[in-house]
This record gives structure tokens, sequence and C-alpha cells, in this order.
């Protein structure tokens, strides 16, 4: 049983408003991700060959909303501000915490510094490659920004190597598996959005089916050995429920761009750009949940049952 003082003391570290900040952040990126990805799909990437104004503007270029690649792609660099801007504002917050908690909060805003500047050699290079290189590495921005969310959060900071779990070893390696899995995944995904590769294609669809049993493995694994746990309960179940809204969304993708017909624009950009958001949130669920296994978890003795406390589940911040 964990020392009620001990927790005290850790509990006194949780900050709510760097978790607020971090929770807000990891929110903003994902109308980033999504209105990028409709650039993509509406080949709106050029709409504006300057950078960092839009026509030499920064905020308010005339006529910007006017047409649906202009709209996307200022619309895209709004957004990438506001997103910069919180960014900051969690590595301040998180640069008081210290610990694991700035590492991640400089990382994010590092990583977010660095999607900006590929975005701008994306123009000024007019180069596809950067174009999905963009692309990717906002997925692991959004990443970071929930794992800074994850860190801040009461549950991990009063949570640390407090559940017993059988066959720890297992249930972490396959973690890993997943989350290089979905990366993977990911990687054939933008190959085919951005350079058209019939191949790659292919690749993303057979890829699925692997993908489908190890994240399936992944949310049972966590609802049945932790089902009432703060953080991997809730990974589970969130896990469970992206897994099937992507393999929907990924069929609606496939008849809409790969099949063709008279669909309307809305459905030609809205379903591919909606299946590349919930892939960046499934990678995210993956990377959260391999942090946990590390951070939560510690090696039940072989006769205790899994998912046993070593003191009461912390409660969800």
């Amino acid at each position: 049983m964990a020392n009620p003082s001990s927790v005290a003391k850790t509990s006194a570290k949780f900050s709510q408003a760097t978790f607020v900040v971090a929770i807000l952040t990891a929110c903003a990126i994902l109308p980033l991700i999504l209105v990028g990805a409709g650039v993509t799909t509406t080949d709106a990437g050029m709409a504006y060959p300057d950078w960092p104004t839009s026509d030499g503007h920064l905020l308010n270029p005339q006529g910007w909303t006017e047409s649906s690649p202009t709209l996307f792609e200022h619309g895209h660099r709004l957004i990438g501000w506001v997103v910069g801007m919180l960014a900051i504002a969690l590595a301040i917050l998180c640069w008081k915490r210290r610990g694991l908690c700035r590492v991640v909060g400089l990382g994010t805003l590092l990583a977010i510094v660095v999607q900006g500047t590929l975005g701008g050699f994306r123009v000024t290079e007019i180069s596809t490659t950067f174009a999905m290189i963009h692309g990717m590495w906002g997925q692991v921005c959004f990443c970071l920004a929930c794992t800074a969310a994850l860190v801040t959060s009461r549950s991990w900071i009063n949570g640390a190597g407090r559940i017993q779990a059988r066959s720890l070893r297992f249930f972490r390696r396959g973690c890993v598996l997943a989350l290089v899995s979905v990366v993977i995944q990911l990687g054939l995904g933008a190959t085919y959005r951005h350079f058209d590769s019939g191949h790659a294609l292919i690749g993303h669809v057979l890829w699925a089916v692997w993908l489908v049993l190890i994240l399936g493995w992944a949310a049972f694994w966590m609802l049945g050995e932790y089902p009432r746990d703060a953080i991997l309960g809730k990974l589970g179940r969130a896990l469970g429920v992206l897994l099937i809204t992507q393999l929907l969304l990924g069929g609606g993708a496939f008849i809409v761009v790969v099949m063709g017909g008279a669909w309307s624009p809305f459905l030609m950009w809205a379903v591919p750009s909606a299946h590349v958001l919930v892939g960046a949130a499934i990678l995210a669920c993956m990377v959260m949940t391999t942090f946990s296994s590390y951070h939560l978890l510690c090696e039940a003795p072989e006769h205790q049952d899994a998912g046993v406390a070593t003191s009461s589940t912390a409660t969800a911040s």
C-alpha cells in the first residue's frame, strides 16, 4: 500500500493550468490536421506561392475566403498560428514543472516550430516530398501534445507503478509493435496521397488487415485487464472506437477517391481528410498506451491476477 503522505505530496505537483493548456494544444492540432489533409485532397498547397505571408498579408489576404484552394491553404496557416501560440504557453508552463513534463513541453514546441518550417519549405521549394513530410510530422506534433496532456494529468502523476500486471513484458512489446505498425501504415497512406502510388495503395490496404489484428488485440487487452483504470481503461475504449471508425472511413475513402464517381466536392475532401485525422488519433492513442505501459504498470507476482492495483486506481483528471 502506498504511503498516504507520499500520495499527497505527489498530488501537490499537479497543475490545472498546465493540464488545460496541454489539452487545448492537442485539440487545436486536430483541425490543423483536418484542414491540412484537405489542402492535400484539394491540391491547394500552392494556392499562395509566398510564405510565411499569403499574398503579402499575414492574417487577412484579400479574397481568401472566396475560393476553395485559398480558403484551405490560408485557413491552415491561421490555425497553425493559433497552435504555435498555445505551444509557446505550454512550453512556459511545462518549464516550471521540470522533469518529464519539461521535456515533453519543450519537445512539443520544437516539433511545431519544425512543422511550420517544413510547411514553408513545401511552398518555397514547390516540393511534394516536403508536403508529405510536413503532413506526417503534423501527426508527430499531435502525439507530443497528447503526451503532454497525459503526463500533466493527475492520474499520471499519482499512478506510477501502481498496477500489478501479468505478462507485462509481452504487453509492452505488443504495444511497441502496434505503434510501429501504425507508423508504417501512415507512411503508406501518405505516399499514396502525395505521389498517387498504386503500390503504396496496395500496401496500405493489405497492411490494414494486420493493423486491425494488432490494434484489436491491444484494445481488448486493455479492456480485459484494466477496465477501471483511469488511463488504460479509457485508452482501450478510445482505441476500439477509433479502430471501428477508421475502418468505415477507410472503406468510404476507397469508394470516393479510388473508385471515383460523381461525388459531391464536400465528400471528396471530407472523407479522406477524416480518414487521415482518425489515423493521427490512433497513432496518438498507441503512443500514450505505450508510455502508460511503462509508467503505470509493474510486474505482478505469478500467484496474483493482472490488473490488481497496489493502491486505489487514480481517478480521471
